[in-house]
């Protein structure tokens, strides 16, 4: 009896040690598996954006430098035999005023942008040497009428004159009665400047200012499609159509696209600035002559980004500079780029639309 007792208190031993197996003799675990928690993955907090500005606008026009002693030049513009012109592009600033007969004279202004052609160069008319006092430019010019001949040795102006500095200037053709081919370049210009010993620090600080980023005028009118004539028949004529793609006017002379000599491309312009003067013959003057009643205030436009805003303007004196406001006396503020200031004698000489 107590073998058999013995004996079945180790079967059960046994059976109690020994793993259980599967119907396939695979071991097989009875304890109960617990299962773990994945932790989730913090996300990552996502970056600040920085904060980055607005794209200058026209990146590539040239701020003039106030340090830089700037040239201005006469640039012909009667009839199209002087086409292309030379250097139009290149200028930050060109003026365009009423000469005899009628048309049309520009003068240019450069501050480090000479290119290598600049003309055709024309005579000088004693009014124009008002606006390179205002700017304190070396004078460029090929002759002078009688009034400015007296004006620039009275007004000391220091000049760079074909007639005397010839080596500053060539013709384009062989043609001695072609008065309309003579050019120069900057080139030219700065050896001359060297030579006659001129400043090169300016006088006079840079009137203007300009707008980093692209600014359009508020409460301006539409100015898409500018014209601008400057007699009430005949003489030469203005245009500029604005381009939204570039922010920027497609310059037109007398009905044409404007093309410039250096670049074979349309002359593109940022700013227009309207100043009604009135411009009356000299009296008794054999060739037509004028003056330009420029000393005063009067009215204008301000164009720019398709919009058009009127404006005042105010000079005190002939070595003066021209101020320009808005009807609230702020000073106007520029677009990067190329700025064309018109003279013309009547507020009735412009069209916009």
């Amino acid at each position: 009896m107590l073998k058999k007792t013995l004996l079945t208190l180790l079967i059960v031993s046994v059976l109690l040690f020994i793993p259980g197996c599967n119907n396939e003799g695979k071991q097989v675990s009875t304890a109960t598996e617990t299962p773990v928690a994945t932790p989730e993955a913090t996300p990552e907090p996502e970056p600040e954006p920085t904060p980055t500005e607005p794209p200058i606008f026209n990146p590539d026009f040239v701020v003039p430098n106030p340090k830089t002693r700037p040239v201005s030049v006469m640039i012909d513009n009667q009839g199209d035999r002087v086409l292309p012109q030379g250097g139009i592009s290149q200028a930050q600033i060109v003026y365009e005023m009423l000469v005899e007969y009628n048309i049309t004279r520009f003068m240019a202004f450069f501050w480090d942008t000479m290119p290598e052609m600049i003309g055709p160069v024309r005579s000088s008319r004693h009014y124009f040497l008002d606006y390179a006092l205002e700017y304190d430019a070396v004078y460029t010019h090929f002759g002078w009428s009688e009034y400015a001949r007296k004006d620039i040795a009275k007004l000391k102006i220091q000049n760079i004159n074909g007639l005397v500095n010839g080596a500053a200037f060539w013709d384009l053709t062989n043609d001695r009665s072609n008065w309309q081919d003579s050019y120069t370049s900057g080139e030219r210009v700065n050896k001359q400047i060297e030579t006659l010993k001129y400043r090169t620090e300016p006088q006079k600080p840079f009137p203007f200012t300009y707008e980093e980023q692209f600014m359009i005028p508020q409460d301006g009118v539409s100015a898409v499609d500018v014209f601008v004539k400057f007699a009430s028949k005949g003489g030469n004529t203005s245009g500029f159509v604005y381009n939204a793609d570039l922010g920027l006017y497609e310059r037109f002379r007398n009905g044409q696209p404007h093309m410039e000599r250096n670049t074979g491309k349309q002359v593109l312009t940022a700013n227009i600035i309207v100043q009604v003067v009135a411009a009356p013959p000299i009296p008794g003057d054999p060739e037509g002559r004028r003056n330009l009643e420029n000393i005063g205030s009067g009215e204008g436009w301000f164009i720019t980004a398709g919009k058009a805003i009127p404006i005042k303007w105010s000079k005190t004196a002939r070595d003066a500079q021209t101020t320009f406001t808005t009807q609230d006396g702020k000073p106007i503020t520029l677009n990067r780029g190329q700025t064309w200031i018109e003279l013309i004698p009547s507020k009735d000489y412009i069209e916009m639309k």
